[in-house]
């Protein structure tokens, strides 16, 4: 019976951190460059409530941010890599903000921007925003969104 909780639960994920995921991808493929990527989230169910402890929060900001380094360090084209002596070559700035908000409830709310360069020093943004609710009903009441 656990086994099937935990499935149901990481269905009910908002899926942030995988999306980032494709995005960075997509766009360090297609040759556009991310200069920053900034993701602010709020949760006002106990998710929310334990990530705005510093020591849960930086836990969760290691792995989203860990994606972005994963895209940045197969494209030394777009990136240059780290010099002799430097942990980390040329790197988009990467922002991680997750707040406790009591009044959306078990809901995740979601905000993602990609600044980027295109050709020619061209710029564009890329918004996203998404919430996960968890009025689904049925078999996954009392289930929650979680940060992914």
């Amino acid at each position: 019976m656990e086994t099937d909780k935990h499935r149901t639960r990481s269905f009910v994920t908002a899926g942030q951190t995988k999306f980032k995921s494709v995005v960075t991808e997509f766009l360090v493929n297609a040759g556009i460059k991310p200069l920053s990527i900034a993701s602010y989230n709020h949760l006002g169910n106990n998710d929310g409530k334990n990530l705005s402890s510093q020591r849960q929060f930086r836990s969760k900001e290691i792995s989203k941010s860990s994606v972005v380094d994963d895209m940045v360090a197969a494209n030394n084209l777009l990136y240059a890599p780290a010099k002799k002596g430097e942990k980390k070559g040329e790197h988009p700035d990467h922002l991680v903000v997750i707040k406790y908000a009591p009044a959306v409830g078990d809901d995740k709310r979601a905000l993602d921007e990609y600044y980027s360069e295109l050709l020619m020093g061209g710029r564009n943004t890329l918004s996203v925003f998404n919430i996960c609710e968890v009025s689904f009903g049925g078999g996954l009441a009392g289930h929650k969104c979680t940060p992914d």
